[in-house]
């Protein structure tokens, strides 16, 4: 007996599947497995088109086809089997389907310091406050005020989006961001932002606060979470449309400075970190089948602070691959190849 464990988004697979739910409620005398095709129901009722009979008319004799096939061939392989193995009971097999769809049980927190936690390696950050010391300078920028109009005129206001990147992200600019992922240069950031905007058309960014530190010299560094929520109806770097809505939260460090050049105040480089976890599960994706890499790959940065503002600002840039790509396509772009 084969079932499986996914919620498909085509309401006719979703219904094909129906018995296999059923077969095991039969196999293990559990009814609250059918709950989950409860919710699935009600998210396609309006989904369906009228084949003869209904969806929704179709939907109880499916049901009821399927009960009656588990509870018959429930009855089929337990008579086999108590006659072939009868060391091998029916539950075992129940069991290990049953917890397929079940969470893990709860653990309760324990009632002191966990003797392993205390002789583990300690680790004392004290050495970076040292180098969190912001250089003297005047402070005339309003940075929080520029992080706050450049995300909404990039992704909230749905305006003139290449005119919004161009202007506020340095060609150079630098992106990290969860299991150390990285992207360079402003191509490689307008790809992203569009394929997001695929993925959720009615993506909005709501920025809960900002806190910026620096001067007009040496540019600022910013702290900006915020929660993002938007409707899944393009594909997007985790899979297939769902059609699902979402919401997660995250956090973005920003480096900003004055383009020297331009005049302009712009990103220099970011690293944010969202939710992704929360997003996939809301999507109802296979977390097997999401593309990203084995180990998260973001190096440590003890006693160095992530972003190093000073008479020579630098953030990490440990990815050269990535970085030597960058140089190569403007120098393509300036050679005019």
């Amino acid at each position: 007996l084969k079932c499986h464990f996914e919620f498909p988004s085509s309401s006719r697979a979703y219904e094909r599947q129906a018995h296999c739910y059923f077969c095991l409620s039969a196999m293990v005398g559990r009814s609250d497995l059918t709950t989950p095709l409860a919710h699935e129901e009600e998210r396609h009722r309006s989904a369906r088109a009228p084949l003869g009979l209904s969806a929704a008319a179709l939907l109880p004799l499916v049901f009821a086809s399927g009960l009656l096939m588990g509870s018959v061939v429930s009855v089929a392989v337990v008579m086999g089997i108590s006659a072939q193995r009868p060391e091998a009971p029916l539950t075992a097999l129940a069991a290990t389907a049953l917890a397929a769809v079940q969470p893990y049980p709860p653990v309760s927190p324990p009632t002191e310091v966990p003797a392993e936690y205390m002789a583990a390696k300690p680790l004392d950050n004290a050495c970076l406050i040292k180098n969190l010391v912001i250089p003297d300078g005047p402070q005339t920028f309003d940075a929080c005020d520029f992080v706050v109009r450049s995300t909404d005129e990039v992704w909230n206001l749905r305006g003139d989006v290449d005119a919004a990147i161009e202007k506020y992200f340095h060609e150079d600019y630098l992106n990290a961001g969860s299991w150390g992922k990285r992207a360079i240069g402003k191509k490689a950031l307008r790809e992203g932002v569009l394929a997001e905007m695929r993925a959720f058309p009615d993506i909005q960014i709501h920025i809960t606060d900002c806190v910026c530190k620096g001067n007009d010299n040496d540019g600022y560094k910013c702290a900006m979470p915020d929660v993002l929520d938007g409707t899944n109806l393009g594909p997007s770097a985790y899979g297939p449309a769902t059609g699902r809505y979402a919401r997660w939260t995250g956090m973005v460090e920003s480096l900003i400075q004055k383009n020297a050049a331009t005049g302009q105040w712009q990103y220099i480089a970011e690293w944010g970190v969202h939710d992704e976890w929360a997003l996939i599960q809301q999507l109802g994706l296979d977390f097997n089948r999401v593309p990203h890499p084995a180990t998260n790959d973001e190096p440590l940065h003890d006693c160095s602070p992530l972003v190093q503002i000073g008479a020579d600002p630098v953030i990490d840039k440990f990815d050269l691959n990535r970085l030597n790509e960058h140089e190569d396509a403007k120098s393509k772009v300036l050679s005019g190849h």
